[in-house]
């Protein structure tokens, strides 16, 4: 049923969200779910019982006199159509960029780690350098990673900015292309779920070394150094997240669910906000990282903002 609900939603996505046009909607889903038990109580799998009650009730055109909507159809806006195979290489494409767009996400968060353990080994006096050699030489290799990293951006996030247009606008899937979307986040789910719980945990975990380190030793040294495995379980734990969401999050965006459902492509004053948000946001991050040189602590403030942001949709979608 979950799959008739979904193409019903489809099917008066160009219509005004009207009284007539709700009422005509519970109308015809009530037709059809009586189509469907019908269908399965005679024997019917439920895959041939979806495609009879769609291929019965799946034209709004024919329907809209009975169910008098009939001008509203006529005036409807047009909506785009996502082919099977254009939905099906969105997907083949998340996939297979999602590996290096996480690699260059590693080698941000990596970034500062050489110069952290020169500073922590000269600490120790394991190594008798000059403390401005080793950060000179710790920022040739924080900015070499970066640069890397963003040269990995600008070369492979180009490949997905053609079906930007999927996460900006709403669109129709016909019903073989949402059953296969469908059937590849269901394949998906597991081991996506796994990846979250893992990653979770490592971050979770990632704290423990900058809070443990000063309990059991008053060394400068051992303090640096466990902000080094601090950043080295946060990006694996990141780069874990990255590589596993990446079919899910194109399904999302193909059936238009959470960030990118229909009405928060259309709620206009939502994407001003979540524009401007994330762009203080960087700022503040690049601001405060690059003055303090606190690259060790400055992560904190995405999973913080990732919070706050959550708190200003919630209130944005109640204001809607």
């Amino acid at each position: 049923m979950n799959t008739i609900k979904s193409y019903l939603d489809n099917m008066f996505l160009r219509l005004p969200q009207t009284d007539d046009v709700t009422r005509a909607k519970m109308e015809l889903l009530a037709m059809m779910e009586d189509k469907y038990n019908e269908l399965k109580n005679n024997g019917k799998t439920e895959n041939e019982a979806i495609g009879i009650v769609i291929s019965e009730f799946g034209n709004l055109d024919e329907l809209g006199d009975s169910l008098g909507i009939k001008q509203l159809i006529e005036n409807k806006t047009e909506v785009s159509i996502v082919t099977y195979e254009e939905a099906k290489k969105y997907i083949e494409d998340s996939r297979a960029i999602a590996p290096k767009t996480a690699f260059g996400v590693l080698l941000c968060i990596i970034s500062p780690i050489i110069m952290l353990l020169l500073i922590g080994l000269r600490e120790l006096n394991i190594i008798i350098v000059k403390e401005d050699l080793l950060i000179a030489i710790g920022l040739v290799v924080l900015i070499s990673l970066v640069a890397t990293a963003v040269s990995y951006f600008i070369r492979f996030s180009s490949k997905l900015e053609k079906y930007d247009y999927l996460k900006i606008n709403p669109f129709e899937l016909d019903y073989e292309t949402e059953k296969m979307v469908k059937s590849v986040q269901n394949e998906d789910e597991p081991p996506y779920k796994s990846a979250i719980a893992v990653s979770v945990v490592g971050y979770i975990l990632s704290a423990l070394p900058v809070i443990i380190t000063p309990l059991v030793s008053e060394v400068e040294g051992f303090g640096v150094l466990s902000v080094t495995v601090t950043l080295l379980i946060v990006a694996l734990s990141t780069y874990n997240i990255i590589i596993k969401s990446a079919a899910n999050d194109a399904c999302n965006v193909l059936l238009q669910q959470g960030d990118y459902s229909v009405k928060n492509k259309t709620n206009k004053k939502f994407q001003t906000i979540t524009t401007v948000y994330w762009c203080i946001t960087v700022a503040v991050f690049l601001g405060y990282s690059f003055i303090t040189n606190n690259w060790g602590m400055s992560w904190i403030i995405w999973p913080v903002a990732g919070v706050l942001f959550g708190a200003i949709k919630a209130i944005t979608d109640s204001q809607s």
